[in-house]
């Protein structure tokens, strides 16, 4: 009895060896077949915010959310295209401020029979910190007048005092007054 016993626990030892080896190639194999996919995948361009050799240090801000409506009728529709800072230093390297640079587009809502015009302006929006100090717009040429049922694209630039972050973007027309959350990316 012993004997069949032992014969039996052999083979059922040798049986799950066998096993175990071939799954391990196949492991093997599967890891290598990942690795090759992880390795393709891996050659798409990340986009890191990497100060270039001599260039000036910056971030990228997220806008959430990244439209937003404006007028009495509803009839402008702002959409943040992108939100970037760059950092200002003298010559010393010290930190003197920096410049929030936004990217907008601009849509006339208003149908080609009801015709409304109108101009949103960099200087009717706040730029507010995470001090709570709201800023002006430092560009004189940030408006935009789209035609009814167009687009137009307009860049805000505000100017930023040292140690402070963008924290939100505060629109104004007709009334109506609309903020959008800004954050940094991570």
């Amino acid at each position: 009895m012993k004997k069949i016993t032992l014969t039996l626990l052999s083979l059922c030892v040798g049986a799950q060896v066998l096993i175990s080896c071939s799954s391990n190639k196949t492991d093997e194999t599967n890891a290598d077949s990942v690795d090759v996919a992880s390795s393709t995948t891996s050659t798409a361009p990340v986009e890191n915010p990497v100060k270039a050799e001599n260039g000036p240090a910056g971030y990228e801000v997220t806008a959430m959310p990244d439209s937003a409506v404006l007028g009495k009728n509803r009839e402008a529709l702002v959409k943040i295209k992108g939100v970037n800072v760059v950092e200002l230093m003298d010559a010393d390297g010290n930190s003197i401020g920096s410049e929030l640079t936004v990217k907008l587009s601009l849509t006339n809502k208003s149908t080609l029979d009801d015709k409304i015009f109108f101009s949103v302006s960099a200087s009717d929006a706040r730029l507010e910190l995470d001090n709570k100090v709201s800023v002006p717009s430092s560009a004189s040429d940030g408006t935009s007048n789209p035609d009814p049922e167009s687009t137009s694209e307009v860049t805000w630039k505000f100017t930023l005092p040292a140690n402070t972050k963008p924290a939100k973007l505060n629109f104004f027309m007709d009334g109506t007054r609309v903020g959008v959350n800004l954050t940094p990316k991570a």
